[in-house]
């Protein structure tokens, strides 16, 4: 580990010949993309999952290839087995919605250095880092909006289960983009990230049917109802129940969200102040 922070050091401090760092701040609009378990094996299918998003972020421009950016993330998640063309996946009719807020920290690097000014103004980067995100996965049944994580739908809270998840997650985003210098004070970037979730509830569905009356008996009728709604596909008036133990999702891989989004950013000021110094037209971080 110390010879990695070692090179990542020297890396940083080989790389950086830049202007005087700069804050950025500005805000943006895209789409959110849920995928998880009510995905179906078609790629052009799932983006019909995809909702309106927006976002502000803050950033701070270390040198022409590194940035550190905070940013605030709004959207909707939504997942529907109606839309599969894969007959088991219809028959479990399985569906969600959900609002997305998330907050995270992510470092950028411009892979072939960004200043305003010069006479490239495009400048594609990677990014990655961390963040926190709320979820509150949702249903409509009978013309009613149902939250479903107080339901334990697969049994959450009964004896031998586990407990109600949380609905506070940590998320790791990943992807890359591209900036473009509008003038010398504004620059629009468009990106595509990932996020591996540590959850695989974000469409309520992980991992087994519980019978439909141990889970009525445990968790009310509502949860028994909204947990197999394989019925309903099927026309039926009584309900279908499952052995407790079949499987309802796949509990191996956890879900993801992606995000495509367009920000347009303003030039704060050229000079900042950092750790009580002023740092005017400096190659690099000072340590």
């Amino acid at each position: 580990m110390r010879n990695f922070l070692i090179i990542i050091l020297i890396t940083v401090l080989g790389v950086c010949k830049s202007d005087a760092q700069y804050l950025e701040y500005g805000a943006g609009a895209g789409l959110s993309v849920y995928w998880g378990d009510l995905n179906t094996p078609d790629f052009g299918t799932n983006l019909g999952n995809a909702n309106f998003a927006v976002q502000g972020m803050a950033k701070l421009n270390f040198s022409r290839y590194l940035a550190l950016k905070a940013n605030l993330l709004y959207g909707k998640l939504s997942g529907d087995d109606s839309r599969s063309f894969v007959e088991w996946q219809k028959q479990r009719n399985l569906d969600f919605t959900s609002t997305l807020t998330e907050l995270s920290i992510l470092g950028e690097f411009h892979v072939f250095g960004y200043n305003f000014g010069e006479e490239n103004p495009i400048s594609p980067y990677i990014t990655a880092g961390l963040g926190v995100f709320h979820f509150n996965p949702k249903t409509t049944f009978q013309g009613n909006v149902v939250e479903l994580q107080p339901l334990g739908t697969e049994g959450q809270g009964l004896p031998g289960f586990d407990s109600k998840y949380n609905r506070i997650a940590l998320a790791i985003p990943f992807g890359a983009g591209a900036k473009f210098q509008l003038n010398e004070e504004m620059n629009i970037s468009l990106d595509i990230l990932a996020r591996r979730t540590f959850t695989d509830y974000i469409d309520d569905v992980s991992t087994n049917y519980v019978a439909f009356d141990e889970l009525a008996a445990g968790n009310g009728l509502l949860a028994a109802q909204l947990a197999n709604r394989v019925g309903e596909s099927l026309g039926q008036t009584e309900p279908v129940s499952f052995p407790t133990g079949t499987q309802r999702g796949g509990a191996n891989i956890k879900d993801y969200y992606l995000t495509a989004m367009v920000t347009v950013t303003f030039k704060l000021n050229r000079n900042v102040q950092l750790f009580g110094r002023h740092r005017h037209r400096t190659d690099c971080p000072r340590f």
